[in-house]
């Protein structure tokens, strides 16, 4: 047929180059390949699913599993399976045994060995043992009890950047022995994506004259069209899947219903509507989608069947660039800004092979970079380019939303390389200017609330369970991210900064952001602990020793208070110390859910966690901690000409939590377990880094710390992991720790820390600070820097 020679058409090498590494990560692929999961994950999230009635996972829950537990009628599926494979539908029991779809009968035997065969893996993706899973039996309405052979049929609709692409109707024949699946033998119908219309109909790659045992189908509209749509395109969005196939089937009591989500989907739907895949998603590339209900809009209006030849949509302005261009390249360890170069004559980008290994380019090849005010998803080639002038070479399919101007000039920033011959493009910058980088900044950075999204939405039910067994390694879920991170990392790509004091701590802290939003995208995968140590460090094995040296002449015991304030009563004391400093607009909090005890939050409020409980000594340092340093700073700072000393400049956290130890050692009259904490936390950091949860609980406990203590450093460092019996860490906690040493070796040189208090600032970078204009000297002291 003169289709299979149509150059459009998407093959496996190219669906799997192009879409499936280009667009699908790790995390979504691997949440796409659990059907427990995906379920459990879309259903909390209002996506209809089939209801699971219960789970085998091993050989021994086999043997004791009560099947008397199960309806009369339900579906047994392979939890990792693929291609249909391994599913057995039953419909009713008949005596003692069960009687499946084709009316052949299964003894309670039979049915284990199958189970048996489930969890050995051998219907699933990667060969490898998996679960077997019971499911709600859905029942078709009565026009696809018609149409299918028994079984029940789907629909399956390919989503790409929100827009439903193509989608089939797939449906169970005798041949396929009741299974909806293309390649056993089952029907595949096209479904026109404007009207829901059936057109052509296929079965094994051929179209055929009607469907077998019904006729014709072509015209006939199918129900919930719409809904379906909007369905599939959430599905997508929600679970990160750039390129997905979404298999969906209708129940006649329920509507649509979400059967499964697959990474890797088929190329047969091409067939069953006698249109190319690839020339439709190169369509939509670059389409600006930012809602479901938008994806399905563009796709009716586009790849409807009477107006997909001729209709065009509207696609973003596309950017003139040079063919030397400024690029920022983004890996799982570190970010670098280098000069490239723009050559349309070769197909694929090039990345020098030295700097992938830098950066640590993902073993897929997968790849982000900036260019101009565009962040483009590429998957690159490696080369030895340490000859040649430039360290990438940016080719033909990278560059479709840009034009090329060769007599265009490379703006290089002043913080970078003049290896270049090129003039630096220089800008006046107006006070308006400023104030309003230094506004985008603050309302950038003000949007990424990075522990709120680290905090893990399960973390009472997992607590519960580890203190039943405090071996178990908590299984963490996390909320979804509140931003679009590609619209923040292109607001940052658009600000320009003056070459001026100011102007480089505003680059400095765009990188950071950047640092935060990459580390929140990394939360559940194996790339997270690697920009967690890009982000905060890590500490080493000198700070590690000096740590446990530190714990190890901790008292066994600490003297006893005699008096101990609860939450409200340490409130009242935080409320008198803020009137007493003058601290307007600030207010004290209780909250339920705090890790910590107490914290200084950004909108001017003191959090106190509910049952936190105080001594006198504990509660005059925690003062000092919170108020005379954090809501110092923040206060300072707002003083100051602009928002980013309130905000935070970049990495200011080592300096200030540093600053916020010292302080509380200065206030503490007598010795408590809470001086020994900041080293804690060293020795936890870096046992998760190695090890799991269970292993960073016992070794606190194993230093003379208690469980309450040992909880706390293992969940600061495990957060951001979904599996914490898994090796990594969220390593900023101990900053606490190597801060406080360098607030001890800045005051041993002679610094004075009054110069720590113009905001929250990073003491690496005194030496611009002072050179802002306009820079008010600090207000807000503790006490004791007050005397001198």
């Amino acid at each position: 047929m003169w289709f299979f020679h149509n150059p459009g058409l998407l093959g496996i090498n190219a669906r799997n180059l192009l879409y499936i590494r280009a667009y699908n990560p790790k995390k979504a692929v691997m949440l796409a390949d659990s059907k427990i999961k995906t379920k459990n994950f879309l259903s909390a999230r209002g996506v209809p699913v089939a209801r699971m009635y219960n789970a085998i996972y091993n050989k021994k829950e086999l043997q004791s599993f009560d099947f008397n537990s199960l309806p009369n009628s339900f579906v047994l599926k392979p939890n990792a399976g693929y291609g249909g494979e391994g599913i057995l539908i039953i419909k009713g029991r008949k005596g003692g045994n069960w009687l499946d779809g084709n009316d052949e009968i299964f003894t309670q035997g039979e049915l284990e060995r199958h189970i048996s065969d489930i969890l050995d893996g051998r219907y699933s993706i990667a060969d490898i043992s998996d679960a077997a899973l019971f499911e709600q039996r859905l029942i078709a309405p009565e026009m696809f009890r018609k149409m299918a052979h028994k079984g029940l049929p789907d629909i399956r609709i390919v989503v790409h950047n929100l827009i439903p692409v193509m989608a089939m109707l797939r449906l169970p024949t005798e041949e396929s022995q009741g299974k909806a699946n293309i390649h056993l033998g089952g029907v595949g119908i096209g479904i026109d994506i404007a009207k829901g219309d059936m057109t052509y109909v296929t079965q094994y790659n051929r179209i055929i004259d009607g469907l077998p045992g019904f006729g014709e189908v072509k015209g006939i509209k199918m129900p919930h069209w719409e809904e379906m749509l909007l369905i599939a395109s959430r599905v997508q969005q929600i679970t990160n899947l750039g390129f997905a196939a979404i298999d969906l089937t209708l129940d006649k009591n329920m509507g649509p219903v979400l059967l499964e989500i697959n990474a890797r989907a088929g190329l047969a739907v091409q067939v069953a509507n006698m249109a190319p895949l690839r020339r439709r998603l190169e369509r939509i590339e670059g389409i600006k989608v930012n809602s479901p209900e938008k994806g399905v809009r563009i796709a009716q209006d586009i790849f409807g069947q009477k107006v997909e030849a001729n209709k065009t949509i509207e696609k973003p302005e596309k950017i003139v660039i040079g063919n030397i261009e400024r690029v920022e390249v983004i890996g799982r360890k570190e970010n670098a800004k280098i000069i490239a170069q723009v050559d349309s004559t070769i197909e694929k980008t090039i990345l020098d092979e030295g700097l992938a290994n830098k950066i640590g380019l993902d073993d897929t090849g997968k790849f982000k970079f900036n260019l101009a005010d565009r962040r483009v998803t590429t998957v690159v080639n490696t080369a030895d380019l340490s000859n040649g002038k430039y360290k990438m070479i940016i080719g033909q399919r990278d560059l479709r939303d840009f034009l090329i101007d060769p007599s265009k000039k490379v703006s290089v920033a002043p913080t970078e390389s003049r290896s270049l011959n090129e003039p630096y493009i220089t800008k006046t910058f107006t006070d308006k200017d400023l104030e309003k980088i230094d506004q985008e900044l603050y309302e950038i950075d003000s949007k990424i609330k990075l522990l709120a999204h680290l905090r893990p939405v399960n973390l009472k039910e997992e607590h519960t369970k580890f203190l039943v067994d405090p071996k178990y390694n908590p299984q963490f879920e996390y909320r979804d991210l509140t931003f679009d991170p590609n619209n923040l990392y292109t607001r940052i790509k658009r600000i320009e900064f003056p070459d001026t004091p100011i102007g480089i701590l505003w680059q400095k802290k765009a990188g950071e952001i950047q640092r935060k939003i990459e580390l929140l995208e990394a939360v559940g995968t194996d790339h997270f602990t690697a920009k967690s140590i890009h982000l905060y460090g890590a500490p080493n094995k000198h700070l590690l020793d000096e740590a446990i040296e530190e714990v190890r002449a901790m008292p066994t015991k600490f003297p006893e208070s005699a008096k101990v304030y609860s939450a409200k009563e340490a409130k009242r004391i935080f409320e008198k110390a803020i009137e007493d400093y003058g601290l307007k607009g600030w207010s004290v909090k209780i909250k339920e859910d705090l890790v910590s005890d107490a914290i200084a939050g950004k909108k001017n409020t003191i959090f106190i966690r509910e049952d936190a409980k105080f001594s006198a000594d504990r509660l005059k340092g925690t003062i000092a901690h919170e108020v005379e340093t954090h809501a110092f700073t923040a206060m300072n700072g707002a003083l100051q000409p602009y928002k980013i000393f309130q905000r935070g400049l970049a990495d200011y956290l080592m300096t200030e939590e540093g600053l916020a130890v010292y302080n509380q050692e200065q206030t503490e009259s007598s010795e408590t377990q809470k001086k020994y904490w900041p080293a804690s936390s060293v020795i936890g950091i870096y046992t998760a880094i190695h090890g799991s949860f269970a292993d960073v609980y016992s070794e606190i406990l194993k230093y003379g710390f208690d469980a309450e203590r040992a909880w706390k450093v293992a969940i600061k460092a495990k957060r951001g992991l979904e599996d914490t019996g898994k090796s990594g860490a969220f390593t900023k906690d101990f900053v606490y720790y190597k801060g406080y040493k360098i607030i001890l070796d800045f005051v041993e040189k002679g610094g004075d820390l009054k110069d720590l208090y113009y905001g929250k600032t990073n003491i690496d970078d005194l030496e611009l600070i002072k050179k802002v204009k306009g820079l008010k000297a600090p207000t807000y002291l503790p006490s004791h820097l007050r005397r001198g």
